[in-house]
């Protein structure tokens, strides 16, 4: 018997994103405007907890994902910080046969290649935040 996926969960936190406190609000218009403007079913949000570095929330949606078409995060920034948290994730959802979307940066994740690239912004990102290295004062 084949499950019938329906629709896209919203993930938001209620903590920082990349440094800024984004109103849970606002990410929820946010994801709502992403999903209408693709034609995907939103469906209400799940919210982290507040504790730094908590992916509780994210983790117990696992259990959901058969029934899912995917996962809608606010921002790329609030995937797991690790390596071995985010390949879990993609691991869980590829299996599920779901996929990945990001409203804020408008980008998708339905294959290896598209972790390829979401691997490579993150590494980017912890290069960025890096002071520079043998700049003279």
């Amino acid at each position: 018997m084949k499950i019938q996926k329906k629709g896209w969960r919203g993930y938001v936190f209620s903590r920082a994103i990349n440094g800024q406190m984004i109103p849970q609000r606002v990410q929820n218009l946010v994801l709502r405007a992403y999903a209408e403007q693709k034609e995907l079913q939103y469906l209400l949000s799940a919210t982290e907890y507040h504790m730094p570095d908590s992916f509780m929330i994210l983790n117990s949606l696992s259990a959901a994902l058969p029934g899912l078409e995917g996962l809608l995060f606010y921002s790329i920034n609030m995937l797991p910080g690790t390596t071995e948290g985010r390949r879990r994730l993609y691991d869980a959802l590829f299996s599920a046969g779901c996929g990945l979307r990001f409203a804020l940066e408008e980008l998708a994740v339905s294959n290896e290649n598209d972790v390829a690239l979401i691997e490579d912004l993150m590494a980017c990102r912890r290069l960025s935040a890096r002071p520079p290295v043998g700049i003279l004062s």
